[in-house]
């Protein structure tokens, strides 16, 4: 999946609303949504939703809606290795609204092995997945818990490309949901001398087991949560707090670069 490509549909649908030729043209370039039928069901099944203006084109609903009514799904996976070779072991996730948990969704995953270091990493071994639903159900279930609600994690590029290759291998579509970096929300808002998940923890006084998917989904919450109240009060809709995340986070990355000494990495 080329996130690259959705990224610059969705840029162009931040800048301004479009007719719904445009809007299915464009997502029918995706290869992976080629062959599908694709309509405004089906985009919001995979995700991403629409309103409908009185001259028929279409706006992104986060381009107008108020963050605190977004939805927000902090999601966690672990699994048994990396995107190429790995398999999803176990999928963890809890719903933010207006800084309140509605709701959460936990499941293992039936796998045929578990490496050694990961049953060493997360307590999962074969034994505890064995009666476990396949993936293709467990993938079924969490779309339809995910809906169309801003997808958030520590790393969200490692979750969220994983989730959508493996939803994409079932023939489930693939993610289109807006996403969000607990790493790079933290780097706009928390003072800290890294940002894993385990430093932020203690950064924030959070206890909780590490290295099982809800848990962690939880503690991304904590710290997404945390950084949703330091916002500055002009951050209004969803579409703001995703812009706010990129163009502060370049704004602290280049302030660090001229404080740091130069070497031949940076100049």
């Amino acid at each position: 999946m080329n996130l690259q490509q959705i990224d610059l549909i969705i840029t162009k649908l931040i800048r301004q609303s479009r007719s719904y030729e445009w809007v299915i043209n464009e997502f029918s370039m995706i290869d992976e949504l080629k062959d599908l039928n694709l309509d405004l069901r089906l985009l919001e099944f995979m995700g991403i939703s629409f309103n409908l203006n009185k001259d028929n084109t279409l706006t992104l609903k986060s381009r107008t809606k108020n963050f605190k009514e977004e939805i927000f799904c902090i999601v966690d996976i672990e699994s048994t290795g990396g995107i190429k070779n790995g398999n999803i072991l176990e999928i963890g996730a809890v719903k933010i609204q207006n800084f309140k948990e509605i709701d959460h969704f936990c499941s293992l995953i039936k796998v045929e092995e578990i490496p050694d270091k990961i049953t060493e990493l997360t307590g999962i071994n074969i034994d505890m997945v064995k009666n476990a639903p396949a993936l293709d159900i467990v993938l079924k279930q969490f779309r339809t818990f995910l809906k169309d609600s801003i997808f958030v994690a520590h790393n969200v590029r490692f979750d969220y490309s994983f989730i959508s290759k493996a939803l994409n291998n079932c023939n489930l579509g693939i993610l289109l949901n807006r996403r969000i970096c607990t790493i790079e929300f933290a780097q706009c808002c928390i003072d800290s001398p890294r940002y894993k998940l385990e430093t932020l923890k203690e950064v924030l006084g959070i206890q909780n087991i590490h290295h099982r998917a809800l848990n962690d989904a939880l503690a991304a919450a904590e710290i997404f949560k945390y950084c949703l109240s330091k916002l500055p009060y002009h951050i209004k809709t969803t579409e703001e707090l995703i812009s706010f995340i990129r163009t502060s986070r370049s704004k602290t990355n280049n302030k660090s670069l001229q404080n740091s000494p130069k070497t031949k990495e940076n100049g």
